[in-house]
């Protein structure tokens, strides 16, 4: 009888703790429900140096902690006295439900309904039969974020650029060591990923870790096979992207499979306009079968001065600083043929800011289309420096010129100089755009065509509409460590664009980047061999449980993006590259950050995995015939686009705030010139009537 009574004032006392307020409604439903089980952790908000001293006294144990906030290992005999202590302010529990994610990357750009299925889905998406190609800097295949449940890989293939020797030599590109997954799995590969700080480990995990480590940080795309090309960033010999793009698309093929390849990689010389032939060959590789998608980093450059566009409208001479860090220096120039018939261009020197030392004559555009050229610098009858010079034009009318100085000493201030109607591109980090004088000590300044910080993309392929270029914004600000510890970055905020990343336009005015996903402040995997070293030198990067690392920029936005496209061809393995990036690029989500949609920050808006899932149905072959009734042709568009209907009608083009810039009554095929919409470039909304129905769809022009 006594004993039926204390178990009564037990329940009693115990009813009476869990009225309180200190402890979370899931904890007293639970506990009235009789559901907690016998040992179950809670988090504990409260005087934390004080429940470890008494947490034996209490029955409870501490298992880890961070500033106010502990996880406790408590007990149904224990958690009425955790929850009576005055010092404990609030107690929450909630059961476990362990989901393999990357941190909050998978909810910002909206992919995890995605990987859960959620309706209208009618299955959950997670890459299976798809190949996520990776050029990198490499990858730890040791890393069980990329082993099956058995522990044998899923990186089928890795061409270490290089590497010489202990394997075959892939062809037909004759150099590098292929390694196999039969050779990763029986422990003969020598290939590793140290050498860069695991930057290509840290961007497999993002596109594809399975988060079998430690049960976090899972990728995008997790039961994706991999095939990763450790690229040599000093090949000069080599056009390694497009080598590297081409074998893995030819490993992809052989499987029979669709594949999406991540480039977090690139280089910020160039024309920016991907009229080079590394880019064009790039483009042929994607486009000449669908199920192919590549994705790149737009780059981390945003914040830095080192673009130039000089426009040239009078007789006046503009120029720019470049200054001289090495004896040898090249300053090069871009610019469509016509832009650049009516300017002369020269370099010039000054000893300090406001001296001038003279320059070489101007020269006409064709002054070293034929051949290389010379000329000699002199001050006062002595040598300054040797400039050679040499110039081409493309199969696309870009014009490319190329002054080599080679000088006699340094710590000069060079300049490029232009005069003349035309304008022309230039891109280089030593371009003066600080300290400058004021006009009053050198009045020349009032000509001077100051760097900037526009069209920071990096060049090549990125610049290309065949490919979805990623730009990055801040994923998070506050995160655990390795030991425990909670970590704030104050100076960023959660969803703004990083300040680093790069933005457009290309030189041709394309609108870049395409789309903006998480990519400061992301954790994925990171080298084994790398822990020590990591947490030495950066311990509050590692993440909780030692196998992931904290990552930033583009390079770990890019790889997000990747792993949607594979979820996306997973569901449609048949989709075009220009399918894949026009649901990806419509569907996008914008908010307070992102301003007025398109724009050369956040491109078409933040990632949206769940709206790009639904975003279109296919209805035929063409590229973007993804309106039945009405067709445009091509779209994104440069300068015009063919518009065909199955009946006449009235079309409507609007920009994206709703004005319309266009009512024009068409026949059944009608091309819309730019110049008829004042030259609008970015996205465009049409409607088009016809007697029977109305059509419309999106179009992109640039």
């Amino acid at each position: 009888m006594k004993k039926g009574i204390y178990i009564i004032l037990l329940f009693l006392m115990q009813v009476t703790m869990f009225s309180q307020t200190n402890c979370n409604a899931f904890l007293k439903a639970q506990f009235a429900d009789k559901a907690l089980p016998e040992q179950f952790d809670v988090l504990v908000d409260g005087n934390i140096s004080q429940l470890i001293k008494d947490q034996d006294q209490l029955g409870v144990k501490i298992n880890y902690y961070a500033g106010n906030i502990a996880s406790v290992r408590t007990s149904l005999n224990s958690i009425s006295n955790l929850i009576s202590n005055n010092y404990v302010k609030f107690v929450e529990y909630r059961p476990s439900k362990p989901q393999l994610m990357n941190d909050t990357a998978v909810v910002r750009n909206r992919i995890k309904p995605v990987k859960q299925g959620m309706a209208p889905l009618t299955q959950a998406y997670d890459g299976t039969g798809i190949i996520m190609g990776i050029i990198d800097s490499g990858i730890d295949f040791n890393h069980p974020d990329f082993k099956d449940g058995s522990g044998n890989t899923r990186i089928q293939f890795i061409w270490d650029q290089n590497q010489s020797s202990g394997s075959t030599v892939p062809m037909p590109y004759n150099y590098g060591i292929e390694w196999t997954a039969a050779q990763i799995n029986a422990s003969v590969c020598t290939h590793n990923d140290n050498a860069n700080y695991g930057h290509g480990t840290h961007v497999s995990g993002t596109a594809a870790g399975n988060g079998l480590a430690n049960g976090k940080f899972e990728g995008m795309a997790p039961k994706a096979e991999l095939v990763v090309v450790a690229l040599n960033f000093n090949n000069n010999t080599n056009p390694v992207y497009a080598d590297a793009l081409s074998y893995i698309f030819a490993k992809a093929t052989a499987a029979g499979k669709p594949c999406v390849v991540n480039a977090s990689v690139g280089d910020y010389y160039g024309s920016h306009d991907a009229t080079d032939l590394q880019a064009q060959l790039m483009n042929n590789l994607i486009t000449a079968q669908n199920g192919r998608v590549l994705v790149a980093a737009a780059g981390n450059a945003g914040n830095i001065r080192f673009h130039t566009k000089t426009t040239l409208t009078n007789s006046d001479t503009l120029f720019t600083w470049f200054t001289d860090v090495v004896p040898n220096m090249y300053y090069v120039l871009y610019a469509d043929t016509n832009d650049i018939k009516n300017v002369q261009t020269s370099i010039g020197v000054n000893r300090t800011s406001s001296t001038d030392l003279g320059r070489i004559p101007f020269h006409n555009y064709n002054y070293a289309l034929a051949s290389q050229q010379v000329d000699t610098l002199k001050f006062n009858n002595n040598r300054i420096g040797i400039i050679k010079t040499d110039a081409a034009i493309n199969s696309f009318g870009v014009y490319e010129l190329i002054y080599h100085v080679i000088a006699d000493s340094l710590n000069y201030n060079w300049r490029i100089e232009s005069k003349g109607m035309g304008k022309h591109d230039s891109w280089d980090f030593n371009f003066k755009s600080s300290a400058l004088p004021t006009t009053t000590v050198y009045p020349k300044m009032i000509n001077y065509a100051m760097p900037d910080t526009i069209s920071t993309i990096v060049t090549s392929f990125q610049c290309s509409n065949e490919v979805i270029t990623v730009g990055n914004y801040i994923n998070l600000n506050k995160w655990t460590d390795a030991s425990n510890t909670a970590q704030t970055s104050t100076l960023e905020v959660p969803g703004k664009i990083k300040e680093t990343s790069s933005g457009g336009p290309t030189r041709w005015n394309m609108i870049k980047p395409d789309v903006v996903a998480t990519g400061a402040n992301v954790f994925s995997s990171m080298p084994a061999a790398l822990l020590n070293f990591m947490l030495t030198n950066a311990p509050t990067a590692v993440a909780q449980g030692s196998m992931h690392i904290q990552g930033g920029g583009t390079s770990a936005s890019s790889p997000v993006v990747a792993g949607l496209a594979a979820l996306y061809l997973q569901k449609f393995p048949n989709a075009s590259n220009q399918q894949v990036k026009q649901a990806i690029m419509n569907c996008t989500y914008s908010d307070g950050f992102t301003g007025a949609l398109p724009n050369n920050v956040y491109g078409y808006g933040k990632l949206d995995g769940m709206a790009a899932m639904l975003c279109t149905i296919f209805t035929g072959i063409d590229k973007l015939n993804l309106y039945e009734g009405l067709k445009t042709i091509p779209n994104p568009f440069h300068n015009k686009v063919e518009i065909n209907l199955k009946d006449k009608g009235i079309l409507y083009v609007y920009d994206v705030n709703g004005k319309c810039l266009l009512k024009q009554t068409i026949d059944t095929k009608y091309v819309l010139d730019t110049d008829l919409i004042n030259g609008y470039k970015g996205l465009l909304l049409i409607r088009v009537q016809t007697q029977t129905q109305t059509y419309s769809a999106k179009l992109i022009s640039y």
